[in-house]
C-alpha cells in the first residue's frame, strides 16, 4: 500500500468538493444519454486518505512494494478489540510470532517506553511489563489482594495425626525352678579315760536343710509408648501438573 507518487502529485490534499448527494451513487461506463463516470482525484484522494489512516492507526509504515498491508491492518484490528495490549497470552514457542513479531513481547520483566507505547502504559502505568516466568495467573480474591499484586507460593495450614498402638505387657512373673536343699551328716565323738583314747564317729548324711524357701517375684512392666518421627517428603516447591508456555503480550 502507498500514496500517489509520481510528479503529478503534490504535497497538501486539495479541498474537497461539497456533497452534491447523499444517497449513494456509483460508476457507470455511460451510455443512453447518460455520460461516463468521472471519479476525479477528489474521489481518489478520499480513498487514499481513507486507507492511509487505516495503516497509521495500525502502526504500519507504508512500503510501496508490499503488497498485503491492509490485510495486516485488517487481521491487526481483528484482535485489537478482543486482545488489547497487556494481556497474558501462552505461545508455544521461544520465538515471537513470525506475524508482525514487532507488536509482541515476551513478559520477561522489562520496562517499556510511554511513548512507544501508549496503549500498554494504561495497562501498567509503572511501565514494567510483569515477570510471568515460572508464574501461572489467579483471578484475584473478593478481598486482601490488588491487581497485579505477587504472591509467593505457599500450602495451606494443616497438621498431620499419628497414631501409635499403647499396648499393655501386664506383670511377669520370675521362675520357680530354684527351689532345692541340702543334706549333711553329723560326726561326733567319744573318749575312754583308762586307755586315754579318743574316737570319732560319723553317721553319714542322715539330716538336710528344709526345702521350704521356693519362691518368685513379680515384675510390672505396665503400659508404654513410642516417639515417632515424621519424614518430610515432595518437591522442591509446590506444584501442579503442568506443560511449560511463554507468556507474551501485544505493546500495541
Amino acid at each position: 500500500m502507498y500514496h500517489l507518487d509520481n510528479d503529478s502529485s503534490v504535497v497538501d490534499m486539495p479541498q474537497t468538493a461539497p456533497v452534491l448527494f447523499t444517497e449513494r451513487r456509483w460508476f457507470t461506463e455511460g451510455g443512453d444519454g447518460i455520460q461516463p463516470s468521472y471519479p476525479g482525484a477528489d474521489w481518489f484522494n478520499i480513498i487514499q486518505a481513507e486507507m492511509m489512516n487505516v495503516l497509521a492507526l495500525a502502526n504500519i509504515t507504508p512500503d510501496k512494494n508490499q503488497h498485503d498491508q491492509f490485510a495486516q491492518a485488517i487481521r491487526f484490528f481483528s484482535s485489537d478489540y478482543m486482545l488489547p495490549p497487556g494481556i497474558p497470552l501462552p505461545w508455544p514457542s521461544d520465538t515471537l510470532p513470525s506475524m508482525m513479531p514487532q507488536r509482541f513481547a515476551f513478559m520477561v520483566g522489562q520496562s517499556f517506553s510511554a511513548t512507544a507505547y501508549p496503549r500498554l502504559a494504561e495497562t501498567y502505568p509503572d511501565l514494567i511489563i510483569p515477570d510471568m516466568r515460572a508464574l501461572t495467573i489467579k483471578g484475584k480474591p473478593g478481598s486482601g489482594r490488588t491487581v497485579l499484586s505477587y504472591e509467593a507460593d505457599g500450602v495451606i495450614s494443616h497438621a498431620h495425626g499419628i497414631e501409635i498402638d499403647n499396648t499393655d505387657l501386664g506383670t511377669k512373673t520370675t521362675t520357680e525352678n530354684g527351689e532345692h536343699s541340702h543334706a549333711f551328716g553329723v560326726q561326733y565323738w567319744s573318749m575312754s579315760i583308762d586307755d586315754t583314747q579318743v574316737r570319732t564317729v560319723t553317721t553319714g548324711d542322715n539330716f538336710s536343710t528344709n526345702s521350704a524357701g521356693s519362691h518368685a517375684h513379680n515384675i510390672v512392666l505396665g503400659a508404654h509408648k513410642h516417639t515417632a518421627t515424621i519424614l518430610a517428603t515432595g518437591n522442591t516447591e509446590n506444584t501442579v501438573k503442568n506443560r511449560a508456555f511463554n507468556y507474551i503480550t501485544r505493546l500495541y
